[in-house]
C-alpha cells in the first residue's frame, strides 16, 4: 500500500511542476488548491466494533488531516456523519461514553419517560404478544429502536441547517439497501436522522426502516466497505477503516445458524469488500480480539483499542500530512443548540390515538420557538402513552430558522396479551396475564384485565379514559379482587393464617400531563371477608367476619425514578387521605347455626347470634380519617453506588373509642401487595398491622458488577393503636407504645425470567432471622 500512496505524491509533484509557469504567488496558492489531492475516509460497518473508528479519527486529527470526504456504511455512517457534520474526537468519545447502551439496543425506555398513568405496567412482562382478530400472533422478536431515535435525532440536530450532505463542513456519504429491490441506496441529502437511522438498521437485529415509499436495512448487505463511493465523490486518496470481515468465513466459524444467515445475506458485500480493499492507499484493520458486532457493553475496551490502532498508524498519516503540506484544525462542533421556530406539526401513522390527545401530550404549538431537547420531552411524552412501538420526528424546512414537525407513530396493535411468572417464598408461584385493550368501551381510552393464577389468586379490571379540552385529565375505574393467605406472628413465629378476600372499587378523576406525578381524588368502596385457617378461638359455626366500607380519597403519587425494577436514581412520594364513612363490620355464622363457641383461656363461651349482632354493632366505627405519607429517593453517590433515605407515617383521625374496628396498615417485608403497604427490614409481610405508625431508614445499594444489586439497610418503626386524636400523649404514643429496629441485607440479580432477590433481616426485638427469595414479576405493586 505503501508503494501506492508514493506513486500518488510523484504524480502529483510532477503536474504541480508542469502547472508553474511562474505567475504571481496568489494565483500558484490558487492552483495548487486546485490541484492538491483529496482525501477519502471511508468507515465500514461492524456493530459495536465500529466505535474502534473513533480512535483512528483522533489520530488523524493530530496528524492535521481532515478528510475532504467521509463515507460510511452502518455504524460506520453513524461516527462518520457526526464527524463530518463537525463533532471531533474528543466529542464522539463523549456521546459514546454517556449513552446507555443496553438501553439503545432494547425496545425500552427510561422508567421516568413512561407516561405516569401508564408505569405501573411498564417493564414488568416477559412477553407482549399481539392480539389481531381474536388471534394471538408473534411478536418481530426485532428492536424498533425506539432509544437510538432519540441519540440519533438529538445529536444530528445542526444538520438542519443544510440542504443536502456535500454542505457538511466535511460532504458525506452514507449507504443502505431497499428491500423491494435489494439494491444500494446512497444516501447524499434528505434528513440525516432517517439516512443514518437507515444505514444501520442490521437485519437479524433491528427492524427495517419505513423510508418515503420504501423500507430500507442496514447498507451492509450491499456494500459494507464503501470506498468506491468515495472515489466517485472524487477522492484521490483512500484510507479506509475495516473493522468487518475481509471474507467469506468458514462454516465452523460463523457460531451457529444466525451466523449463517448473515454471511449469505452478505454475501454480494463480501465480494465488494475484497475489490474496495484493493482500493485504499491506506488500508487500517484494526485487531478488535474477541469482540464481536454485539459488544456494545465493551465500548470503552473497543475505544481503547481503536485508539490503539490509530497510534500505530499516526506516523503514516504524519507523512501523508507533510507531503501535502496540510495542518488542518478540527475544533469541534460543540454540545450547544439552536432553537427553531414551528411553523406547522403533523401527526403520521396514527388510527387508534387521536390528534388531540397527541398534541395535548406534544404539547408544542405553531409559532413557539422551541429547543431539541424540547422537542424530545414532547416526544418522550407521546411514548410514554406506552401504546406505540415508536415515535420520531422529521424536520421540514418552512423559511429560514422556521420548520414543521412531523411526528411519525408506529401505533401497537389495539390488543395486546402479556404474559410474566413469578415466585416467592412467603406467598408461593403464579402465572401473571395481563390482557390491555384500547378503545374498548370509548375513545382515547385503555382497558387491562389482569389475572394472577396463583395459590394466592388476584384480579383486576384498570379502565382509563382521557377527557377535557386537553386530555389532560382522565377518569379512573378500578376493580381489584385479591384473595391472600395472609400469616398472622408473634415475636417472629408464624401463630395462625387468616384467609382474606378482599374487594376493592375506585372511581376518580386523575391528572395525566406530568411524566412524573399526579393528582387524584375519587370515592372508594371496600369489602374485606375473612376467617382463620386454625381457628383455635372460635368454633367452626363461625363462617367469616366482614367489613366494608366507602370512602372519599385524594391521593398524590409522585414517582421520578429511573427504573421501575433497578432504580439508582430519582425519587418516590405518596400522600394518601380517606375520608371513611357508611363502615359496617358484620360477623358471619354458617348455615344451620345461631350460636357460636369461643374458646376464652380454655372456658368455652357460647354466644348466641343477636348477640355476635350487637357487638359487631358496637366494634364498627363512626367516619374517620386516615392520612398516609411516604417518600424515599436514591442519592448517587457515584455510578455504582447510592444512599436511599427513607420515611413513612400514617394516622388515624377519630373520636370513636379506641376498642373501634379501623382499617389498618400492612407494615413489613418487601414487598405492597395492596398500594398503601410499608416494607420494613426485620420484618415479615403485614408482621405489623396498625393504625398508627412511623418509619424511618436508610439502604445502601451497591452495584458491583452489572445486573448485580447489593442492598443493606437499617429502620426504625413506631407505632401504637387508634387514640382519639384530642387524647392528651396521642402523639407520643407512636413512637413510644411499641418500637422495632430493623436491618437486614440482599442481592438482586437482573435476570432474563425477571428479579431474582434473595434476603435475610431480623430486628432488635426477637433478632429471628427473617429470609426472602423472589423471582419474576408479580402482580405486586412492588417486590423490593
Amino acid at each position: 500500500m505503501a508503494s501506492k500512496l508514493t506513486v500518488k505524491f510523484l504524480l502529483v509533484f510532477l503536474v504541480s511542476f508542469l502547472l508553474f509557469d511562474g505567475k504571481a504567488l496568489g494565483q500558484e496558492q490558487s492552483q495548487n488548491s486546485e490541484t492538491k489531492p483529496k482525501i477519502g475516509l471511508v468507515l465500514s460497518g461492524g456493530g459495536a466494533k465500529g466505535m474502534a473508528h473513533v480512535g483512528v479519527i483522533r489520530y488523524l486529527e493530530e496528524a492535521g488531516i481532515k478528510p475532504d470526504y467521509v463515507v460510511g456504511t452502518s455504524m460506520g455512517s453513524v461516527i462518520g456523519g457526526l464527524y463530518a457534520l463537525g463533532y471531533n474526537s474528543d466529542e464522539l468519545e463523549e456521546i459514546i461514553l454517556s449513552i446507555d447502551w443496553d438501553l439503545l439496543i432494547s425496545n425500552r425506555v427510561e422508567f421516568n419517560s413512561i407516561a405516569f398513568e401508564e408505569k405501573e405496567y411498564y417493564n414488568r412482562y416477559l412477553v407482549e404478544l399481539p392480539v389481531k382478530n381474536g388471534k394471538i400472533a408473534l411478536p418481530s422478536g426485532l428492536i424498533e429502536g425506539q432509544k437510538l431515535s432519540e441519540v440519533l435525532q438529538y445529536y444530528t440536530w445542526p444538520a438542519k441547517q443544510y440542504k443536502n450532505f456535500d454542505e457538511f463542513p466535511i460532504p458525506f456519504r452514507c449507504i443502505a439497501t431497499d428491500i423491494s429491490t435489494g439494491e444500494e441506496i446512497i444516501f447524499d441529502k434528505g434528513y440525516l436522522h432517517d439516512a443514518l437511522r437507515s444505514s444501520i438498521a442490521i437485519p437479524t437485529a433491528f427492524t427495517a426502516f419505513d423510508l418515503d415509499s420504501t423500507s430500507v436495512v442496514d447498507g451492509g448487505v450491499v456494500n459494507n466497505f464503501p470506498v468506491d463511493v468515495v472515489k466517485q465523490m472524487g477522492a484521490d486518496i483512500v484510507i479506509g477503516v475495516n473493522v468487518s470481515d475481509e471474507d467469506f468465513l468458514e462454516v465452523d466459524e460463523l457460531g451457529g445458524f444466525g451466523g449463517i444467515l448473515m454471511q449469505v445475506a452478505m454475501a454480494r458485500s463480501l465480494k465488494k469488500t475484497k475489490d474496495n480493499i484493493e482500493d485504499c492507499d491506506i488500508y487500517i484493520k484494526p485487531d478488535l480480539g474477541v469482540y464481536s458486532t454485539g459488544s456494545f457493553g465493551n465500548y470503552r475496551e473497543i475505544l481503547a483499542l481503536g485508539d490503539s490502532t490509530g497510534k500505530k498508524y499516526f506516523d503514516d498519516f504524519k507523512r501523508l500530512a507533510d507531503s501535502l503540506g496540510r495542518k488542518d484544525v478540527i475544533s469541534g462542533l460543540g454540545f450547544d443548540e439552536s432553537p427553531i421556530q414551528v411553523s406547522g406539526v403533523e401527526f403520521v401513522g396514527n388510527k387508534l390515538f387521536t390528534n388531540s390527545l397527541l398534541q395535548s401530550k406534544f404539547n408544542i404549538s405553531v409559532g413557539s420557538m422551541i429547543t431539541r431537547d424540547e422537542i424530545q420531552k414532547g416526544i418522550d411524552r407521546i411514548y410514554g402513552i406506552n401504546g406505540f412501538y415508536k415515535v420520531d420526528f422529521s424536520l421540514i424546512p418552512f423559511g429560514e430558522d422556521r420548520f414543521n414537525i412531523k411526528v411519525r407513530l408506529k401505533e401497537k396493535p389495539a390488543s395486546l396479551l402479556n404474559l410474566a411468572v413469578h415466585y416467592d417464598n412467603q406467598f408461593s408461584a403464579g402465572i401473571l396475564l395481563n390482557y390491555t385493550v384500547r378503545d374498548l368501551l370509548s375513545k382515547s381510552s385503555r382497558t387491562v384485565f389482569l389475572l394472577d393464577v396463583s395459590e394466592n389468586p388476584k384480579a383486576r379490571i384498570d379502565y382509563y379514559n382521557y377527557f377535557a379540552k386537553n386530555k389532560n385529565l382522565a377518569f379512573n375505574a378500578r376493580l381489584n379482587l385479591l384473595r391472600q393467605q395472609l400469616p398472622e406472628y408473634s415475636e417472629g413465629k408464624e401463630t395462625e393464617v387468616a384467609i382474606d378476600r378482599n374487594t376493592n372499587f375506585a372511581a376518580q378523576i386523575m391528572t395525566t400531563g406530568s411524566l412524573k406525578q399526579s393528582f387524584a381524588f375519587g370515592a372508594v368502596y371496600e369489602l374485606s371477608k375473612t376467617r382463620y385457617r386454625f381457628n383455635r378461638i372460635f368454633s367452626d359455626a363461625l363462617k367469616n367476619g366482614t367489613e366494608r366500607t366507602l370512602g372519599l380519597r385524594f391521593r398524590y403519587y409522585r414517582n421520578s425514578q429511573d427504573n421501575r425494577n433497578y432504580p439508582t436514581r430519582g425519587a418516590e412520594g405518596l400522600l394518601e387521605s380517606v375520608f371513611h364513612f357508611d363502615n359496617k363490620l358484620k360477623i358471619n355464622l354458617r348455615a344451620g347455626f345461631d350460636t357460636v363457641d369461643v374458646n376464652l383461656d380454655g372456658v368455652i363461651v357460647s354466644l348466641p347470634k343477636d348477640v355476635l349482632d350487637g357487638l359487631a354493632e358496637d366494634l364498627t366505627p363512626d367516619p374517620y380519617i386516615t392520612l398516609l405519607g411516604r417518600y424515599s429517593k436514591f442519592l448517587r453517590i457515584t455510578p455504582g453506588f447510592q444512599l436511599k433515605p427513607e420515611f413513612a407515617g400514617a394516622l388515624i383521625v377519630t373520636n370513636n373509642s379506641a376498642e373501634k374496628s379501623f382499617q389498618e396498615f400492612f407494615v413489613g417485608g418487601y414487598q405492597n401487595i395492596r398500594f398503601n403497604d410499608t416494607n420494613f427490614w426485620g420484618l415479615n409481610y403485614g408482621e405489623v398491622q396498625t393504625s398508627n405508625f412511623v418509619k424511618a431508614g436508610l439502604t445502601t445499594q451497591f452495584i458491583p458488577i452489572k445486573k448485580v444489586y447489593l442492598r443493606a439497610g437499617i429502620n426504625y418503626l413506631g407505632f401504637s393503636q387508634a387514640y382519639r386524636f384530642q387524647e392528651e400523649g396521642f402523639i407520643n404514643s407512636i413512637f413510644k407504645d411499641e418500637t422495632y429496629a430493623g436491618y437486614g441485607l440482599d442481592m438482586t440479580y437482573q435476570s432474563i425470567l425477571g428479579p431474582i432477590t434473595i434476603g435475610i433481616s431480623s430486628n432488635n426485638k426477637d433478632n429471628k432471622l427473617r429470609s426472602y427469595f423472589s423471582l419474576g414479576y408479580s402482580f405486586n405493586y412492588s417486590d423490593r
